[in-house]
């Protein structure tokens, strides 16, 4: 924890001397001409695919509402949908209910995606080799326990990493301590979190919105510019970790047709930061869960820096070439992503229990668990991150599936909060 706590030190004495923290920058480049496909572009996947990094071995639990997997899109990715007593099969509905299917499809295709649709071209996965575990844990019709039964099922199906672009039903203060513990028994057992950050206007609230170690996901443009509210300012949010294309990607379903179509949102940009990991986890097997989130957080932009943070980057946009270049081992084996005074805490989920007598050395030693501005992967386009302030911290999200139809990502107004790192 004494990442975290550096970078607020740093933060707050930038806010004092009235400084502005900005990354290494570069004239930013805009990919838009690559289309709904310009997120490939812009990360260089395809070299990194190339390469034979694919997500191959690598495990991802995918929560949303409804899914079609017999889409031309999805054929011949390994995706397999979990069934949980709280929910409906999430896969039972009609082939052209898409308004039930069309978020899971395209959240599903940003991972595994074959690059085709309907109408030829199609979303492409950043990690099309990874196995996908698919709960429909997000419908409307689920009960309150969804969330704890899905994510208990996904770490004993052997998870890598659990990956949610969407928000639950429930209000703020309706949410359960049953969604804390589970995220910190997913953590103790090495699996990665991450979620979609919500969308204004909404009345929904994040499943994961006050809980700790969880990788929290926004959303950039083609040029890196920072995605829009639907009043046109920039968004911001107090508990965004790292931003990724989000903006005008590929998805399906959007124009009621299986071709391919364009959506925009922060559910947009979790699957492909989530995506990002199983290749890193590929690459570097050995590396724990917490040292890819150090990675991921310390390698982004065009080259390395420092740890800065802003509400609104985070700790800047993702660099797949670096994530994937960078030895996760040299970094510590510690999750930074925790707060104190929010659930669970670090000790609850990451301490070691005092060893008895008898216990070998080896037992004894060596416990405990197991990062800035994506410049487009090696493409120029810059984060430039504004003045941190330090002010107190208040962590409310709202969003979540019902924003992604407006195509327009979007983030709640500010509060008088600070961010959680």
């Amino acid at each position: 924890m004494a990442l975290r706590r550096w970078t607020a030190r740093v933060a707050a004495v930038a806010c004092v001397l009235g400084v502005v923290l900005v990354p290494s920058a570069a004239a930013a480049q805009d990919f838009s001409g690559g289309g709904p496909l310009w997120y490939l572009d812009a990360m260089k996947i395809q070299a990194i695919h190339d390469a034979g990094i694919t997500g191959e071995g690598v495990t991802i639990a995918v929560f949303d509402a409804g899914v079609n997997t017999e889409i031309v899109n999805l054929e011949g990715a390994d995706i397999e949908v979990r069934q949980i007593e709280q929910c409906p099969d999430p896969a039972s509905a009609d082939p052209t209910a898409f308004a039930a299917t069309q978020h899971g499809a395209s959240v599903t295709s940003l991972i595994v995606g074959n690059g085709t649709s309907d109408s030829g071209s199609g979303p492409a996965g950043i990690a099309p080799g990874a196995r996908i575990l698919y709960y429909g844990s997000l419908q409307a019709s689920c009960d309150g326990d969804a969330f704890p039964a899905a994510i208990a099922d996904a770490v004993e199906q052997g998870a890598d990493i659990v990956s949610m672009s969407g928000g639950s039903a429930r209000l703020d203060d309706e949410l359960s301590q049953g969604a804390a513990d589970s995220v910190a028994d997913a953590l103790r057992a090495g699996v990665l979190v991450v979620a979609g950050l919500p969308n204004a206007d909404s009345i929904w609230e994040g499943e994961l919105g006050e809980i700790n170690g969880v990788v929290n996901v926004a959303s950039v443009d083609s040029a890196a510019n920072a995605a829009k509210r639907q009043d046109g300012s920039e968004m911001t949010n107090d508990d965004v970790d790292v931003v990724a294309p989000g903006v005008d990607v590929a998805g399906v379903g959007w124009d009621r047709t299986w071709g391919m179509s364009v959506w925009s949102g922060n559910s947009a940009a979790t699957p492909i930061v989530s995506g990002l990991l199983a290749l890193g986890k590929q690459k570097w097997p050995d590396a724990t869960a917490s040292q890819l989130i150090q990675s991921l957080i310390r390698n982004t932009g065009s080259k390395p820096h420092e740890l800065e943070w802003s509400n609104k980057f985070g700790h800047g946009i993702v660099n797949a070439t670096r994530l994937v270049e960078e030895d996760p081992s040299q970094y510590a084996d510690e999750n930074p992503l925790f707060t104190d005074g929010q659930s669970p805490t670090f000790d609850e989920v990451y301490s070691t229990p005092e060893p008895s007598a008898s216990a070998a050395p080896e037992a004894q030693a060596g416990a405990g668990p197991g990062g800035l501005p994506w410049v487009l992967a090696g493409g120029g386009a810059v984060v430039v991150v504004v003045a941190v302030t330090l002010i107190l911290v208040i962590r409310r999200r709202r969003g979540g599936l019902a924003d992604a139809e407006n195509r327009e990502n979007t983030s709640v107004p500010p509060t008088s909060s600070v961010h959680r790192r």
